[in-house]
Formats: C-alpha cells, sequence, structure tokens
C-alpha cells in the first residue's frame, strides 16, 4: 500500500522507489505525490527516517506547487466575466429584476438574475455564490454518475464522495475508501473529469501506481493518456 505523507492538513502519496542507478537517497516533490528514489541497498526504515527529516523542505515545495495557476473561479462576478465549464470558457451576464432570490439559466451562457435591491459587493457575492453552487452541484451529478457505471463495471463503490476545495490534488482516494474530487475539474473537459474520477475508483482496487494500476485504468478507459495529459502543466496533479 503506498504511504500517505501529512504535509500541513493535506495527505499525499508517498511513492518509494528503488533504482540500481542511484547512487544515494533523493526526494522528488511532484504535482500530487512525493516520490523517493533510493539505491536497491537502503532499507524502507531508512528512506521513511531521510523523508522525515527533509518534511520542512518537502512542505516548501509543495505550497510552491500549489502557488501555481488552475483551473478556477473568475476574479470578478460581473456581465463579461469568463467562467470555466467543460473545457470552456462561457460568458457571465448578470442583471436585476423584482424577485426576492437569485436565480441562474444556463444556455451556453451563465445568465444571473439578483435581486434589484441588491447592489455593489453584496451584488457580486451573491453572484458568486449562485454561480459557484451550480457548478458544484453539476460537478456532484457528473462524479455520481460516472460512479455508478464505472464502479459497477470495476466491481467497487465508494463509501463517500465528497466534492471538495483541494489545492495540491484533482482527487484522491482514502484508505477508508473515501473519493474526493477537486471542483474545480468541472471547468476541465468532460471526458478529463471522467479520467479522474476513474482513476480514483481504480484505486479501490490498486493502491498504487504500479503497471497493474495503469492495466485496471486503461481497460475502463482505452484513451486515459491522452485525458491525462490535458491536465499536465495545470499546476496539480491526480493521486
Amino acid at each position: 500500500m503506498t504511504p500517505l505523507l501529512s504535509v500541513g492538513t493535506t495527505e499525499i502519496p508517498l511513492d518509494i522507489r528503488h533504482s540500481p542507478r542511484a547512487r544515494h537517497l533523493r526526494i522528488v516533490v511532484r504535482p500530487g505525490s512525493v516520490v523517493a528514489v533510493a539505491p536497491s541497498f537502503v532499507t524502507r526504515r531508512r528512506i521513511m527516517a531521510y523523508v522525515e527529516s527533509k518534511r520542512h523542505w518537502i512542505r516548501d515545495k509543495v505550497e510552491s506547487i500549489g502557488r501555481r495557476p488552475l483551473l478556477g473561479e473568475p476574479e470578478r462576478f460581473i456581465t463579461g466575466a469568463r467562467v470555466q465549464f467543460r473545457g470552456r470558457a462561457l460568458r457571465l451576464s448578470v442583471s436585476s429584476a423584482e424577485l426576492q432570490t437569485p436565480t441562474l439559466r444556463f444556455a451556453s451562457a451563465f445568465h444571473v438574475r439578483v435581486p434589484r435591491s441588491i447592489g455593489g459587493a453584496a451584488r457580486e457575492a451573491m453572484v458568486r455564490e449562485r454561480v459557484m453552487s451550480w457548478l458544484i452541484d453539476r460537478a456532484r451529478r457528473d462524479v455520481e454518475d460516472w460512479v455508478r457505471r464505472h464502479g459497477r463495471r470495476l466491481g467497487v463503490q465508494p463509501t463517500r464522495i465528497r466534492i471538495g476545495n483541494q489545492k495540491t490534488l484533482w482527487g484522491s482516494c482514502s484508505a477508508r475508501g473515501v473519493i474526493s474530487l477537486n471542483w474545480r475539474l468541472i471547468g476541465a473537459p468532460k471526458a478529463v473529469f471522467e479520467y479522474v474520477v476513474v482513476h480514483e475508483l481504480c484505486h479501490l482496487l490498486e493502491r498504487g501506481h504500479d503497471a497493474r494500476f495503469w492495466t485496471l485504468v486503461e481497460s475502463v478507459l482505452p484513451d486515459y493518456r491522452r485525458r491525462r495529459e490535458w491536465l499536465k502543466g495545470r499546476g496539480i496533479a491526480v493521486s
């Protein structure tokens, strides 16, 4: 089982690799994982002690990665802003009307109406809450649909599905069978989001990222490499 390394409030997979070509212990921090590379003769106990001694350095590297650009919400929630949804940047339109609560209509763009009595910063905050609520709801619906479909095929069922605001991961699967997905994935193409869900479902059967794991992913999504490629360079990764 792949150990998890606690970095601040986040648990990140620690991938331990022995290499006959390695001359000394070294640590590589990647988006969503920490890799410890060691010579063949180095024991796991010594590797873990070395990782522990480098905990502060690892934390700094993880935080640096977390500051890279992500898919996310627009800076302002005003008319003309662009909202990322399923691989496209769609226009946001905001208007006022005689109503009590804000409404959102989606038709190739986001049309939000807010009470005429609300203005200024409160108006923008209300638009943000309505748009974000809509996006997170759509993300959850997509995830639940893929979990039903692909979980049945794999013969697995997570104990819980969580849609969160992770800073260093697109998705993760805990030892207790909880699958966590980053809400920002709703901004990615649908096929990419589906790949992340399948990736985590496969971790219910294979905890590591060895050949058996990738064979399992490929059995569900033969083109997973193309989908995975889209996520590269966007700051965080899939664990």
